[in-house]
């Protein structure tokens, strides 16, 4: 007898029995796997506690019904790119690093990953003590001009740093965030230093509202998640509900590769680890993604 193809199949099926009797807990408790209260929140933690999964940021109580969405990447050409960028009399350099393209001249610094993610550096921006919020933001706006983007975020985050202000721009669709879309600015009174951009240039509606599982449901994949990176324990620190466009297919399909599709509801949840995205439909893991710390 193959042991360790034996030992394998009694975890994958402890694993499911588990899932199993804590679905039950929640179906004993409201009737429904969907919406849970705050006792059977609290089964449901305490159920994890004891695999050594904690929940340590506050769990959600609201889950709502959301459409799936259709969305499409902003792309970058590098030709395009260099001539709204650089100076005509500037020499850039271009080197190319798997699916990263770089190019460089002067101060300034650009990579284009997979067409879809752009990174700007300008080391002639250093930091300053003179930081107004309103300059910050024509400066900003410029550059989005000078790359041909709009500013059409409906999300806007502002903190303070030493020597710059750090601005993130994100997307949503009716009010839900959309976690593949990001601008991320480090900006002072001379100009923005440091800029990072993955965007959406079209996002619309694809299907009508639909149920979708709970958070509870959801944070019951972490038991196999633990297993599978075989973790002595997870914490658990924020549960989110929101949209990601990816494949669903773990790993079977080069996701560099996709630019336009649809975009499924997801409860994501941050751990110590990873941020793991979880289809709110289906309850597949629609990506997993190191935590930013």
């Amino acid at each position: 007898m193959d042991w360790s193809k034996a030992k394998t199949i009694l975890i994958t099926v402890f694993l499911a029995i588990n899932i199993f009797l804590a679905y039950m807990i929640i179906g004993a408790n409201t009737g429904s796997i969907g919406y849970v209260d705050d006792e059977s929140v609290k089964q449901i933690t305490n159920y994890l506690a004891e695999r050594d999964i904690k929940v340590k940021g506050q769990v959600p109580l609201k889950k709502l019904e959301m459409p799936s969405i259709t969305v499409k990447y902003q792309l970058f050409n590098k030709e395009d790119i260099a001539k709204r960028i650089f100076l005509p009399e500037i020499k850039v350099k271009e080197s190319i690093d798997g699916s990263t393209v770089k190019l460089s001249g002067d101060s300034l610094e650009i990579s284009i990953k997979d067409s879809r993610e752009l990174v700007f550096i300008d080391s002639s921006i250093k930091p300053s003590a003179a930081i107004d919020q309103k300059t910050c933001s024509n400066h900003i706006k410029e550059f989005l001009d000078r790359l041909g983007l709009k500013d059409n975020a409906d999300i806007r985050q502002v903190e303070d740093l030493e020597g710059y202000k750090r601005f993130v721009y994100g997307q949503s669709f009716k009010g839900a965030v959309i976690y593949n879309s990001v601008m991320e600015f480090y900006v002072n009174d001379a100009g923005v230093q440091r800029a990072r951009i993955t965007w959406f240039d079209t996002v619309k509606q694809a299907s009508r509202k639909a149920n979708v599982i709970s958070p509870e449901i959801a944070l019951l994949s972490l038991t196999k998640y633990k297993a599978d990176i075989a973790a002595q324990s997870i914490e658990v620190w924020e549960v989110q509900q929101g949209y990601y466009f990816g494949t669903g297919a773990s790993g079977q399909v080069d996701t560099s590769k996709v630019v336009e599709g649809t975009a499924f509801p997801v409860w994501k949840i941050t751990t110590d680890k990873d941020m793991i995205y979880i289809n709110a439909y289906n309850e597949k893991v629609e990506s997993v993604e190191k935590a930013r710390k």
